[in-house]
């Protein structure tokens, strides 16, 4: 039996999903080595207190920056927009590693190592859903690959980080990016929004209720996780110092990264491609609710903490990501890369800044926290089930042979 046949991937994919999950893996490798550098820098540096007010300054970079990587890529092919976001993570992550030698510098290097991550994942989605011909059953063993480099990435944190520094770590992470730029394909097609596939393509319109049902879904994740990592690492500050927490996170990453390797290869391409969405975004949902919930009700230990950073981050990206990536295909190919950067670079990081600045005001008050989580974790549940609704309607109403129907 062929691996494609034994993954549950169609023939015609295999080549693009090799390409693009070996490209996903080294960007993932190097944002999970940006980010523990960068959290224990900033936890031993500066503590879970300046938290908030980081969270609200990386909202403003992440809006200007996904804006403007909008504008700049409008008129490339997706191939060729993912390779200058790899250029431009190689230069932000060198820049990065130069500025750990001051408080002001360890907040920039935590704007620059998340905001570089989600402009990867706009325009990664967007390269994704043009470059595989089944992207249900497809997509999630290209984001298993991510997973991969999560693993690998885990066990060189662990034990490198204490001895290496963020400075070196950075450095690394940005060889990585730079490395990814020759997995994400040629440039010979054209930009979506220069030339949609079909006049059936060019006029469809996008699913009634959808867009704004992913556009609250995120801004409720993204309050959410305001308070979900303020409390997750306030428990981490009392625990460890810098180097013992690289290690704790080195751990913990790999044996995350490895449970959700095997959920996105073995599970999930299977469950979308019988028509499962539904089921994994709504069950994903209910999961974040109960984890925000023992985060603000049960015991303030290390293992509350990182279980529910296990579900919001990890089994977030195994079991959400590849549902949120293939609700856009409901809003037609021209339309995805706008969409898009409206929902994870302006609504998230606008939620994130308000928040932040809310949280500030209110210094992070652990009943302000636990009442944020709670709420945000509810609407969520409601989004989810939203989008659910809009999204089975737009298919159902396709003609055999319609643009808008699913691959």
């Amino acid at each position: 039996m062929s691996p494609g046949r034994w993954l549950g991937v169609p023939a015609e994919d295999l080549g693009a999903v090799r390409r693009l999950a070996f490209g996903l893996s080294l960007t993932t490798a190097a944002e999970i080595l940006a980010e523990g550098a960068v959290l224990s820098a900033f936890l031993a540096r500066v503590g879970a207190s300046g938290l908030p007010t980081a969270l609200a300054l990386r909202a403003v970079a992440e809006v200007v920056l996904s804006l403007g990587f909008e504008r700049a890529l409008a008129h490339q092919s997706p191939s060729r927009a993912m390779r200058l976001v790899s250029v431009a993570g190689a230069v932000l992550f060198v820049a990065m590693a130069a500025a750990f030698s001051s408080a002001a510098g360890v907040y920039a290097a935590f704007v620059v190592a998340t905001a570089m991550a989600r402009i990867k994942a706009i325009h990664f989605g967007v390269l994704t859903l043009a470059a595989l011909p089944s992207a249900a059953r497809s997509l999630p063993l290209v984001q298993a690959g991510g997973r991969l480099g999560g693993v690998a990435a885990g066990p060189l944190l662990a034990l490198g980080g204490p001895g290496l520094g963020p400075m070196s770590l950075s450095g690394i992470a940005a060889g990585l990016y730079a490395l990814s730029f020759a997995f994400m394909g040629s440039s010979s097609a054209a930009p979506p929004s220069a030339a949609p596939s079909s006049e059936t393509e060019r006029d469809a319109p996008t699913a009634p209720g959808l867009l704004p049902a992913i556009v609250i879904g995120a801004i409720a994740l993204a309050l959410g996780r305001l308070a979900l990592v303020t409390q997750s690492g306030a428990i981490l500050e009392a625990a460890y110092g810098e180097a013992d927490l690289n290690r704790v996170l080195g751990v913990y990453f790999t044996g995350a990264n490895l449970l959700a390797f095997l959920l996105q290869a073995l599970v999930v391409g299977r469950v979308l491609g019988a028509g499962g969405l539904p089921l994994l975004n709504t069950g994903w949902s209910l999961l974040y609710l109960a984890a925000q919930a023992w985060l603000s009700l049960g015991p303030a230990a290390v293992w509350v903490a990182l279980s529910a950073r296990l579900v919001e981050s990890e089994l977030r990206n195994a079991l959400r990501t590849p549902v949120a990536s293939l609700l856009y295909e409901a809003i037609p190919a021209a339309r995805r890369a706008s969409a898009r950067t409206l929902v994870i670079g302006v609504a998230v990081p606008v939620a994130s800044l308000a928040g932040g600045l809310g949280l500030g005001f209110a210094k992070a008050h652990p009943t302000v926290l636990s009442c944020l989580g709670l709420a945000a974790a509810a609407t969520l549940v409601a989004s989810a089930w939203a989008q659910n609704r809009a999204y089975g309607r737009y298919f159902r109403a396709a003609a055999p042979g319609d643009a808008r129907a699913p691959r």
